[in-house]
């Protein structure tokens, strides 16, 4: 796969990682509201344990992906720190929080997600190696 191939790929990654992030932040957020809502109109699985579940675990293994994949790129260790900490903010969120202090932390580690992989797009728009590859694949 050329160089031009992987960029474009770590570009879909972050886009899609930084939506999946934000969604996951913004269904933790409304739970509480949906919970009485959704089941009313055969929505009900979405606020289940199950698909937070699979929000997080989705949105951690792209970020994971993609911001690790980005570190490797540009070799700015922020990206990965906002990993980290966003993996310790879900993950204090998840086992060791209930009620609003859960949701509050899972919400903050999700917008952490976020923020690495806009940093991670910020990144490759800034980097002269990733316009090259870009550049290439329009010629």
């Amino acid at each position: 796969m050329s160089a031009a191939a992987h960029l474009m790929m770590l570009t879909r990654a972050d886009r899609a990682g930084t939506w999946l992030s934000l969604l996951c932040a913004a269904h933790c957020m409304a739970s509480p509201l949906l919970v009485t809502i959704l089941p009313l109109v055969g929505l009900g699985f979405l606020v289940q344990e199950v698909t937070e579940g699979l929000f997080l675990a989705a949105s951690v293994a792209l970020a994971a992906a993609s911001l690790c994949w980005g570190f490797r790129l540009h070799r700015r260790w922020r990206v990965l720190l906002f990993l980290v900490g966003a993996l310790g903010f879900i993950l204090v969120g998840r086992w060791m929080a209930d009620g609003a202090s859960e949701r509050t932390l899972v919400v903050i580690g999700a917008g952490m997600l976020t923020a690495g992989h806009l940093l991670n797009r910020y990144l490759c728009s800034a980097c002269a190696a990733c316009h090259h590859g870009e550049n290439d694949r329009h010629s």
